[in-house]
């Protein structure tokens, strides 16, 4: 539309169109507003009370997973009591009633359910049908219900839709429509791996297309995550390019509320025009807004959606002007319930001269039916969007819905709820006044890891790869000064791929430990009294040098240790972290801290460095952790050792050079690969060494906590020790925890980086009696995943460490084989030291599979009669470092908050995946000295506190 004179005629159109509209769906309420019925009056409170509104949905998207009606009632009475229901809840509220409460809620929410979901079968469907007929309207099916996680539920997911095309051709639809989602097709779609994730969703595609064609449906894919947008895309174009039958248009789903959907739009219509094939374009506002900014925020990344409503609402008609220019090509299905932005649509297509058949509306049945009553009466082709699937199991689609139609947003509820102007009902967008970002609470930003969905991340990491494999074979010697060197150099080798030496590390010996002590010990007192300010400033420069360097660091994890491309940047982004983190946190310990405010005296303290640290870390998080303890070390004024694992000494040689690069003196950070039974040894037992911080294996850490106990010969001062060891950690699933987060977040808790973690789930202890569905679906889920090489991006899983990990995994998964039963067991490549994972069951809380730290893919599995004896069964571990429950009732989360004493709860999520400042890390028990990593206290291990007091009263003067 050009010109202010057209602009206001077009507007003057809108409004005519949007009140004709307005007045057609105002003689009738939507039903659910209807404040009758019990269901009424709870949700008629709900519209008015927000806490009341947020217990429902929580509670309702419970339901499912409730078997008995005294889960029903324990979780009802949970959520919604204390909440002012009215009438018959508050009654049944206090009675308590099993017998009654649970069959009463279970139907009100199916009732409630009706509204927006159609029961999977043939007559449901068939009724649905003819009732859009009186409309008249058309439809367009979607299935709906758990999330697709195995290769089993994906075929379901498939015969599922096969089904529906049947019903709908049996029920006399012209021209079924099916509503597909790409990841109900495949358990593995992942943007990591675009090529093949792109193959599997064909493959299965393939499978469905000969009955599609065969009856002329169309095939509409739903764009879900912003992350899954470009591999969304990719497979509408093959799908569109592969099956170019006459008469057959293919259409995708597009959000308003994605900044670059413009783009994306534009795009497809060039495909079409290339092709000389037309497509429909179902355009959306975007139904994941909350959960989008909310993951977007965990990660640290962008927002992928704008912020703004009024962004996407412009963006919205934007898009509809786009799509009504292109209809020749692109068959426009404007989909919403916004009387203003389908008055718009109207509009702009009555101005264009398009006829009814070139385009249509489409609705969410049970959104507004008055308003699509009003749509059809308009003379506008309309498709209702009819979600179809068990009206408990498909809840969560549910409260989608009921937090759409419930938010203070909501176009439906200003129009029959609070009885909105209709001037502003169809006014234009306006921007909202700009709203202040969140902050984290500690005001400390992590690093982002990659977004991999984005193709250019991709490439530069598969470059960093090519990069890293031409500097492999060289030598790295030491580098100790006033030590000749050993001339004995270890190669360090690929545990993918044991044939291959990526590079040799000259190992140290005892007397280059004694010489680098002594470097450490001269250096000592001048790097000390460098002003805290300068040592901030070299942390900050090693984070930005590492920033540079990062896909580069990342790729030596993924050859040295058996990385996967997001576990390796994870690493690198956390080693950023601390340096940022303990450089800030040093700086706001600095100077002298006033202690008391007494008349004519002066209390100070201050933080004063201990002298030279031992820093041994481990290879699992070869760049992260010993750039941590080193950074403590450093940055609080100590000199720093660094005794790095045997597997990660190429990795160790990298955070060398990027801290010479930075600025440290050579003498203050020295570098001593050797091995640990004599160089570390050394290390912590020397006299002039004050402080070891160590991150590795129980055993080690207790002996070097029994080393470091007493007093030697020439020692001045006691030695401090920040040790970090193992754990066993235990995941509750509970009797009514929701599988589909249960199941894939204790898959990567337990499997991740092949279990070698010391926060990994070596325990799951399912609630009830859903231990062996639970135990199926896990197993399933896992089998979808295949091993190999972590540099080939389609593997999620790799190598163990080592041949000699690889044999002590293996003799645990022969215990195992005795105490209980394997229940399942992978399979894995030949070549490489490879584990095949374990899921073992029937195991009990004394079996060594219960007790032992494996540090592998190895889970047991454990019954639990009831939430209670499954927190006791956690507990009753010699370790306490991190715990996980699956749980929707408050009283078990917050019984969980009481009595769950481990470094680290994670509750309805991973246990894996701590972030710095975030989720201080660390535990007690045999797994710790309690002192968490990442957090406000750690830095305090690295230093001691000298207190002054003056007494400036002089003969009677008080200055």
């Amino acid at each position: 539309m050009g010109g202010a004179a057209q602009k206001t005629e077009f507007e003057a159109l809108i409004f005519e169109i949007g009140s004709d509209l307005y007045r057609f769906a105002a003689g009738a309420r939507p039903s659910l507003f209807d404040a009758r019925g019990l269901k009424g009056r709870v949700l008629t409170r709900a519209i008015e009370n927000e806490k009341l509104r947020a217990a429902l949905f929580r509670f309702i998207d419970a339901l499912p997973h409730l078997e008995s009606a005294a889960d029903v009632a324990s979780h009802f009475r949970g959520y919604l009591e204390g909440h002012a229901l009215g009438g018959a809840w508050n009654r049944l509220l206090r009675l308590g009633n099993h017998a009654l409460l649970a069959p009463v809620v279970r139907a009100s929410v199916g009732r409630l359910a009706r509204y927006f979901l159609v029961e999977e079968s043939r007559s449901a469907v068939a009724r649905a049908l003819d009732e859009l007929r009186t409309l008249p309207a058309v439809a367009s099916f979607d299935v709906v219900d758990e999330a697709v996680l195995t290769d089993a539920e994906a075929e379901r997911y498939l015969q599922r839709n096969l089904d529906l095309l049947d019903w709908q051709a049996a029920a006399g639809s012209k021209s079924p429509h099916l509503s597909v989602k790409l990841t109900a097709l495949t358990p593995r779609l992942d943007p990591i791996d675009p090529e093949r994730s792109r193959q599997r969703a064909m493959k299965a595609l393939r499978k469905l297309m000969p009955r599609v064609l065969e009856l002329r449906a169309c095939l509409t894919l739903d764009m879900e995550q912003a992350e899954l947008k470009p591999l969304v895309l990719e497979t509408f174009r093959e799908l569109a390019a592969t099956y170019l039958e006459p008469g057959w248009m293919p259409a995708i789903a597009l959000q308003a509320y994605l900044p670059d959907t413009q783009k994306d739009l534009e795009q497809l219509i060039g495909f079409a025009r290339s092709n000389r094939r037309r497509i429909g374009v179902r355009l959306v506002k975007g139904a994941y807004w909350d959960t989008e900014l909310a993951i977007a925020r965990q990660r640290c990344w962008p927002p992928p959606v704008f912020e703004d409503k009024a962004q996407t609402d412009t963006q919205y008609e934007r898009l509809t002007d786009l799509l009504l220019d292109h209809a020749d090509i692109v068959f426009p299905a404007i989909a919403g319930h916004n009387v203003r932005g389908l008055a718009y649509a109207i509009a702009g297509a009555r101005i264009r001269g398009l006829p009814a058949s070139a385009w249509e509306i489409q609705m969410l049945h049970g959104m507004a039916a008055p308003l699509a009553g009003a749509i059809a009466h308009s003379g506008v082709q309309l498709r209702m969007y009819l979600p179809v699937g068990d009206l408990i199991s498909g809840i969560a689609y549910l409260v989608r819905r009921l937090m759409e139609n419930m938010a203070n947003t909501s176009v439906l509820r200003q129009t029959y709820a609070e009885g909105r102007d209709l001037h502003l009902l169809l006014a234009p967008p306006a921007a909202s006044p700009a709203g202040e970002g969140r902050a984290p609470a500690n005001g400390f930003v992590n690093m982002p890891q990659l977004d991999f969905s984005r193709h250019d991340l991709c490439a530069g990491f598969a470059h960093a790869l090519d990069v890293v494999r031409g500097q492999l074979g060289r030598d790295h010697p030491l580098a100790i000064h006033g030590a000749a060197s050993a001339g004995r150099f270890e190669p360090a080798i690929n545990p993918a791929d044991p044939t291959e030496m990526l590079g040799r590390v000259e190992a140290a010996t005892e007397v280059h430990a004694e010489q680098a002590v002594a470097n450490a010990r001269a250096a000592f007192a001048e790097w000390r009294d460098v002003p805290t300010a300068q040592r901030v400033e070299l942390c900050l420069r090693a984070a930005g040098i590492m920033l540079r360097r990062r896909e580069e660091l990342a790729v030596w994890q993924v050859l040295e240790v058996g990385k996967n491309w997001r576990e390796a940047d994870a690493d690198v982004a956390e080693a950023i972290d601390y340096l940022r983190y303990y450089a800030r946190e040093m700086a706001a310990l600095d100077g002298w801290k006033p202690t008391a405010t007494y008349p004519a005296e002066i209390d100070q303290l201050r933080y004063e460095s201990c002298g030279v640290a031992a820093i041994i870390a481990p290879w699992n998080f070869p760049l992260a952790l010993l750039t941590g303890m080193t950074a403590a070390a450093l940055v609080a004024g100590n000199t720093a050792i660094m005794k790095p694992a045997g597997p990660a000494r190429l990795v160790a040689c990298q955070l060398l050079e990027i801290l010479r690069e930075a600025g440290f003196p050579p003498q203050v950070c020295q570098l001593l690969p050797g091995n640990g039974e004599t160089v570390g040894r050394r290390l912590v037992e020397h006299y002039d060494v004050a402080i070891v911080a160590f991150t590795g294996s129980r055993d080690v850490g207790a002996t070097i906590l029994k080393q470091t106990a007493g007093l030697c010969l020439g020692q001045r001062q006691l030695k401090r020790v920040a040790c970090e060891m193992g754990g066993k950690n235990a995941i509750i699933v509970d009797s009514d925890a929701d599988f589909d987060e249960a199941v894939p977040q204790t898959l990567q808790s337990a499997f991740g980086y092949q279990g070698q973690k010391c926060s990994a789930a070596s325990r799951v202890i399912v609630v009830g009696n859903r231990h062996d569905l639970f135990v199926k679906r896990l197993a399933e889920a896992l089998h979808a995943y295949s091993y190999g090489p972590p540099e080939d991006p389609q593997h999620v899983f790799g190598p163990v460490i080592s041949a000699m990990a690889r044999q002590k995994i293996e003799s645990y998964v022969e215990v195992g084989r005795i105490e209980g039963r394997l229940f399942y067991r992978g399979k894995v490549p030949d070549l490489g030291f490879y584990v095949a994972p374990a899921i073992f069951t029937g195991i009990e809380p004394h079996h060594r599979l219960a007790r032992e730290e494996i540090f592998g893919p190895v889970l047991a599995v454990l019954r639990a009669a009831s939430f209670e004896q499954a927190l006791e069964m956690a507990l009753d571990s010699d370790y306490a470092l991190t715990g996980g429950v699956f749980s929707r009732l408050p009283a078990h989360i917050e019984l969980a908050r009481k009595r769950f004493r481990v470094g680290n709860l994670y509750i309805n999520r991973r246990i894996t995946g701590a972030l710095v400042a975030a989720q201080p890390f660390g535990g007690i028990g045999h797994s710790g000295t309690g002192i968490q990593a990442g957090g406000p206290d750690y830095l305090k291990q690295f230093l001691w506190t000298r207190v002054v007091s003056e007494n400036t009263l002089r003969h009677g003067y008080v200055p």
